[in-house]
């Protein structure tokens, strides 16, 4: 089982973003304890379970990619994390997020490649940067997985999925995406995104790259709700 943990050089003490206390990271190390990581949770999509190893969802319907992973909850304070990271240009949180996804995030096989989730170029342009291309670059610098940003892109601008139910989610990103030519060696990627609800979007752009020839689809992703 692969895991990496990232360098902690800060040099100078600050407030922490979410108590003010004094700190060496943008959380304190009480804040950074009480974060909502995940613990038992669906071994196919990650999403919380009371008990059990797969949620019925899996079991009836697997999805199209072979394993999604996520490091934390949706919830209190990671929703307002990831939040200010996405909307208020806060790439400071942004990078904190993605050093705790590589100092969490758990693998066996090593993927050929980071695939960061793409955005459609007007809402990247109103947005100004991907956050999941921003994560996708701090997990490829401390695991040397190489990141390809290029290789797919949304030719659909869809709606924003929040608020949509399950079944309008997947009507929504339908044809959202396409795969440009993609390396031969490229066997194993790992689609990176910021949080997962229903996986849809996800489920829809591994559908596109195992098209392709892709043999095999993980989702690394920093939340699930």
């Amino acid at each position: 089982m692969l895991s990496f943990r990232p360098s902690n050089k800060w040099l100078l003490l600050q407030n922490c973003f979410l108590c003010g206390f004094n700190s060496k990271r943008l959380l304190c190390t009480a804040c950074l304890s009480d974060l909502p990581y995940q613990t038992l949770v669906c071994h196919i999509c990650s999403k919380s379970l009371i008990v059990g190893d797969l949620c019925n969802q899996c079991q009836q319907n697997p999805p199209s990619y072979t394993k999604a992973q996520a490091v934390f909850s949706y919830v209190y304070p990671i929703d307002k994390l990831i939040s200010v990271a996405k909307f208020k240009k806060n790439l400071s949180i942004l990078n904190l997020l993605g050093n705790l996804m590589v100092e969490h995030l758990k693998f066996e096989l090593r993927p050929d490649v980071l695939i960061p989730v793409p955005l459609h170029p007007k809402r990247l342009r109103q947005r100004g940067y991907n956050q999941s291309v921003e994560l996708a670059k701090c997990i490829s610098k401390y695991t040397g997985i190489p990141f390809a940003y290029k290789s797919c892109q949304r030719i659909k601008n869809t709606r924003p999925q929040v608020g949509l139910s399950a079944q309008q989610r997947i009507i929504n990103i339908q044809n959202a995406f396409q795969v440009n030519p993609i390396k031969n060696n490229w066997q194993y990627i790992v689609l990176i995104d910021d949080v997962m609800t229903t996986g849809s979007t996800v489920d829809v752009l591994a559908k596109e790259f195992l098209k392709v020839g892709v043999q095999r689809v993980d989702v690394w992703c920093c939340a699930r709700r």
